[in-house]
């Protein structure tokens, strides 16, 4: 399965001598294996808890505690439910829990409701609850969500400095090659684009689909429709595709601070993202946005902006900025570590 964005990010985190030399760092996972665990610094403890289901629960929490209690450890930092409200249950008091929500959380339909339940009857509620969120947005909506009585904080994802090697050059080809990125699910809302290919099958327009999960529904669809789509299955270093396009598409219901828009700004892709308010208010003027409503509209509007090369080209010119100036790794390291000693203090 492609992994997502949380877990992405927090292997990124972890490469590069971890956070800080002088930091020690350990990660635990509660399920495995992935490759993303070859990105981290060899000398980040990694500790796997291969968790299965609920009847596991009782000894992972008592590992748990075992790992905080043994490591003598200062601060507990936690990615995605339920991760939150089991290390909440068992971390004592005296250290502080900090954990980030990775998505708008009003509309968060993919965490099972009883964990979200629970997450805010153990954790959430509590006032010495901490919450790192992604955007000025996301964390509006949080406290307009919950009776949050804890401490908020905003931190943009990053992706490596390896994605920022290339800018856009529109290729001499008259074919228009697009790629969108993620795992295949409803959030991402692919079958969306599937449809606005329905009214592209005789404009010189391509997309390729990178993400893990099954394919054969999107097949069915492309193949019986002969749509100028190809589904390519799971990558494991996306780095390496970017710049084989000419743009980047991301049709989602909705996003946090998606890492594959990141991704494409920071290598020079002008990027084309659905017009959920999330995503408006944190690229604003840095990209172009089509409807969710009708897929005939969205083929319009996709045409008018792939053949409006200024429009391209200065979308493209303003997402790398994005990226450079949000989106590196040094600057949310910092901003990381700064929150850190805010709530250790």
């Amino acid at each position: 399965m492609q992994p997502g964005g949380a877990e992405t990010l927090l292997a990124n985190s972890l490469a590069q001598n971890g956070l800080q030399e002088n930091i020690e760092n350990i990660l635990v996972f509660f399920k495995g294996p992935s490759h993303l665990l070859e990105k981290i610094d060899p000398r980040v403890k990694v500790i796997n808890l291969n968790y299965k289901n609920y009847f596991g629960l009782p000894k992972l929490l008592v590992q748990l505690k075992k790992i905080i209690s043994d490591n003598k450890i200062d601060l507990v930092h936690t990615h995605l439910n339920p991760a939150s409200t089991y290390t909440h249950l068992i971390c004592p008091s005296k250290i502080p829990h900090i954990h980030t929500i990775h998505t708008t959380y009003s509309v968060d339909k993919e965490t099972r409701r009883i964990n979200l339940w629970l997450e805010r009857i153990f954790f959430l509620k509590r006032k010495n609850a901490n919450c790192i969120l992604l955007t000025e947005y996301n964390k509006e909506d949080f406290l307009r969500s919950i009776p949050f009585k804890g401490r908020a904080f905003v931190l943009g994802n990053f992706v490596p400095d390896k994605y920022f090697s290339t800018n856009y050059s529109k290729n001499k080809n008259t074919e228009i090659k697009l790629l969108a990125v993620g795992r295949l699910n409803d959030v991402k809302n692919y079958k969306y684009l599937l449809a606005v290919f329905k009214y592209l099958k005789t404009t010189p327009i391509t997309l390729d689909i990178f993400g893990g999960g099954d394919t054969e529904e999107y097949t069915k669809i492309i193949n019986a429709e002969n749509l100028n789509i190809r589904m390519m299955g799971l990558v494991e270093d996306t780095s390496t595709i970017y710049q084989n396009y000419d743009a980047f598409i991301m049709p989602s219901l909705f996003e946090g601070f998606p890492l594959a828009m990141l991704e494409a700004m920071a290598n020079g892709l002008p990027c084309i993202l659905s017009d959920i308010e999330p995503l408006q208010m944190l690229a604003k003027e840095a990209a172009v946005y089509i409807t969710l409503n009708n897929a005939k509209d969205a083929s319009l509007q996709l045409k008018n902006y792939i053949g409006d090369k200024k429009l391209m080209t200065s979308i493209a010119d303003k997402g790398k900025i994005f990226a450079t100036e949000y989106g590196k790794r040094e600057r949310y390291v910092n901003n990381l570590l700064d929150i850190y000693k805010q709530i250790t203090n």
